[in-house]
């Protein structure tokens, strides 16, 4: 895969990432889960109760897959993609593991892109 190619393909990644993060938000007021599609009910409910966890899960993913995206793609340092509190960092264990991983679909070596 190219460059340009695993750079949209992970661009679309991050919008169905971020739809999923924005339904699971929507139905988390009870008032919302009236018309709760079949879908819904398999990805953001356990045993019969919403799972709130599930959507912080999506949400870390997306931020350490977001991270890596700036960094990657674009060379954004990190320090001007968030600064979050000490006791909120990254994992940095996660943020390897998703790089390794784009880095080894691309077929051409990666160069410094300015």
């Amino acid at each position: 895969m190219t460059y340009k190619d695993l750079k949209n393909k992970i661009k679309q990644e991050q919008k169905l990432l971020a739809q999923k993060i924005r339904r699971g938000k929507f139905l988390r007021k009870p008032d919302n889960r009236k018309n709760v599609t079949k879908e819904d009910k398999t990805f953001y409910y356990y045993s019969g109760c919403y799972d709130d966890y599930k959507v912080q899960c999506l949400s870390e993913d997306y931020r350490h897959k977001h991270i890596i995206y700036c960094n990657m793609f674009n060379k954004t340092p990190y320090d001007k993609i968030e600064q979050p509190s000490s006791d909120n960092t990254p994992r940095a264990f996660t943020l390897e593991k998703i790089q390794k991983e784009w880095e080894s679909q691309l077929d051409e070596a990666l160069c410094n892109r300015a």
